[in-house]
């Protein structure tokens, strides 16, 4: 009868549906939230590798950098977003790399600040940071499929399997064309191995590993043709542009293909910002200042060489950024954000491409002003870094991969086939000069030298090695130290395990040839022998490693270490027998004495009485006495020799202790 009621109750039917539709998708976003927080709970605070990253923004706003009484940058504001490639420009000495060790956190900044997302940056933010230095430094003996595969093993979380991060290898080692040189060394200036352009990529995979969410990149064109070039400024481009990362890059003399594959470009000036935008409007901002670019002409040739130009050309850049204070960066709505949760991501537009009347600087010459809201509004959840992971890896893991790699570095040059040839031939020759010596008066002289060149040997083949090694890992050290990759402790612990079975082996050998030939002793004595050579060659390692750690000048630890040995050998007791008074105390301070003195009392321990012989001038008190024969310790006493075997043991035992202690935090300290 009326048919609206049968309507108003099918469109209440309806409406209920539709409510419990609503409830029941009300109740699905709750378990999706409820599963999230489980998976985030117990995954790594390192996020999965090769995933898109949550849109960021990094600001730099009124950044001022002094050197004692210089100043380097003036007031530099700029900024990047996720999909960014930002490249820095500027004449030799502006300040380009002082920004990006600013960002970095590897230069203190004067005055300004540095966010990310709003929240200033700290140690644990900037491990979400890749920094690719101009110098590709890398251990020179391992392959790059040994560097990569270590890098990934330690600066990707536990949490990720073996089998991802190998994944993760392959897939960066073809997307930067390095598949060809994988099993190549990385090699230095005496091993030839990858090439300029090779180093390059090499430096850029292993800070890909880590999957960062802002690439700082120093240079990466310096050294390469323009087509190497150009291939790899279009790989990072689409990095940037495919996984939502940031990519800030300084560009020397770039050509015109790869300046038009730059998202931002801020020009620096004498450490002042004299453009900051976008980087296909540069050139419409200085034509509209009278400065023009011709037709067909490199876009970046031209901008250096404003910026290079007279006195005149560099005031006016400089005044028309102080006069102008409009050329502002507005936030806008990213487009993988859509305000999910409430949250706003926000990257920066040009608001004025076409009027320069809305263009200005501000009055510390900085190209841009920045508002406020591009630095708040951010999932907090989502991009901060938890504070209870200090470190990507355990120490287990960081030692253990430090001394697999520190083993294979130290092969190549502790058992170099001309060092092993070198030490054969000198046991060799030393054992056919004392061959079959035995113990009497005439002949004691010739086996204490036997014992003492030795331990010279050993002794100087160990501290020079350490020394004229060690330069060769600081940069490398330095430079995953500063990346928070591992621990110093776990460097020192590996560096000192994997270099013992390295420094036994060539003793060994050597021993074998030397010890047999000129009939020091038996076969336990060998042993006794070996042992007490090790631990001092550890003593030796020890000193060079102090020294060279201290010293960073290679000259002048050389010198340091040279003069240190000649004083040991000096103050030994083989050399001179009879010191004086006030000097004897001296003999202490030299690690040969300790060995020299052990291994001697080792091998004439048991030994008969020695007669005089009446035939020449005596050299001993007792036989100048009317007496017949001497005592081994009465020799051994002239020497200096006046402590029990097991002294000079323990004494050197101690040293390695104390003296490893003392290199950490030189080590430490020099940081």
């Amino acid at each position: 009868m009326f048919p609206f009621v049968n309507d108003h109750k099918r469109l209440l039917d309806t409406t209920d549906e539709l409510h419990q539709v609503q409830v029941d998708l009300q109740n699905l976003k709750v378990n999706m939230v409820s599963i999230q927080s489980q998976v985030k709970s117990t995954t790594s605070d390192y996020r999965e590798m090769k995933t898109k990253a949550s849109t960021s923004q990094l600001v730099v706003r009124n950044l001022v950098v002094s050197v004692k009484t210089k100043h380097i940058l003036y007031g530099v504001n700029t900024g990047a977003q996720s999909g960014d490639l930002l490249a820095i420009m500027g004449p030799t000495g502006s300040g380009k790399t002082t920004l990006l060790n600013t960002i970095a956190g590897r230069v203190q900044s004067t005055s300004g600040e540095i966010t990310i997302n709003g929240q200033y940056f700290n140690k644990h933010l900037r491990r979400r940071l890749g920094y690719v230095l101009q110098d590709d430094v890398f251990m020179p003996s391992l392959t790059l499929y040994e560097t990569l595969y270590f890098t990934a093993m330690i600066r990707i979380a536990e949490s990720v399997s073996v089998k991802d991060k190998q994944t993760r290898i392959d897939d960066i080692v073809k997307a930067l064309d390095l598949k060809k040189c994988l099993h190549t060394v990385i090699g230095d200036f005496f091993v030839r191995g990858l090439s300029g352009g090779e180093k390059k990529r090499a430096n850029i995979a292993c800070e890909f590993l880590t999957d960062p969410d802002i690439m700082l990149i120093d240079e990466p064109t310096s050294g390469l043709d323009s087509t190497t070039a150009h291939n790899l400024m279009t790989q990072l481009k689409d990095y940037a542009t495919q996984y939502n990362k940031t990519i800030i890059a300084t560009i020397h003399q770039p050509s015109s293909q790869v300046y038009h594959l730059f998202s931002k470009l801020l020009l620096l000036m004498d450490g002042k910002v004299a453009y900051f935008g976008i980087a296909s409007d540069a050139l419409n901002y200085f034509e509209r200042i009278g400065m023009t670019c011709a037709i067909h002409f490199n876009p970046a040739d031209f901008l250096l060489a404003l910026l290079s130009r007279d006195d005149e050309t560099s005031k006016k850049i400089l005044e028309e950024a102080d006069r102008n204070k409009k050329f502002e960066i507005v936030c806008r709505q990213s487009p993988l954000s859509n305000g999910q949760n409430g949250h706003s991501n926000h990257s920066y537009t040009n608001t004025s491409d076409t009027d320069v009347s809305k263009a200005g600087l501000n009055t510390n010459g900085s190209a841009v002003s920045f508002d406020n809201i591009c630095a708040v509004g951010i999932d907090t959840e989502e991009t901060s870094v938890h504070s209870h992971h200090t470190w990507p890896t355990s120490f287990w893991m960081q030692y253990r991969m430090l001394t697999w790699r520190q083993f294979r570095q130290s092969k190549g040059l502790i058992l170099h086939k001309y060092e092993v040839i070198q030490s054969l031939l000198l046991a060799t020759l030393a054992g056919i000069l004392y061959f079959q010596t035995d113990y009497s008066y005439r002949t004691l002289r010739d086996k204490m030298g036997t014992i003492f060149f030795s331990v010279t040997y050993w002794g100087f083949n160990c501290i020079v090695a350490t020394v004229t090694g060690f330069p060769a890992e600081r940069g490398v050290i330095k430079k995953e130290r500063e990346a928070g990759a591992y621990r110093l402790s776990a460097y020192y612990a590996a560096k000192i395990t994997s270099d013992l079975p390295l420094i036994l082996i060539t003793p060994v050998l050597f021993y074998c040839i030397i010890y047999w030939m000129s009939a020091i002793g038996d076969g336990v004595l060998f042993a006794i022998f070996v042992g007490v050579n090790l631990l001092f060659c550890t003593v030796a390692q020890s000193i060079g490693h102090i020294i060279g750690t201290a010293i960073t000048d290679m000259k002048l630890s050389f010198t340091t270490v040279s003069s240190y040995m000649l004083f040991s050998l000096l103050f030994s007791g083989f050399f001179n027998t009879h010191l004086p008074d006030w000097i004897k105390w001296a003999k202490y301070l030299s690690i040969v004495h300790y060995a020299f003195g052990c291994l001697n009392i080792l091998s004439t321990e048991g030994m008969p009485v020695l007669w005089c012989n009446t035939t020449a001038i005596e050299l001993y008190p007792s036989c100048t006495a009317n007496t017949t024969f001497v005592t081994i310790s009465d020799v051994l006493k002239d020497s200096g020799i006046d402590c029990p075997y097991f002294c000079y043991i323990a004494t050197l035992g101690i040293l390695f202790i104390v003296l490893r202690v003392l290199g950490y935090y030189a080590m430490k300290w020099k940081r």
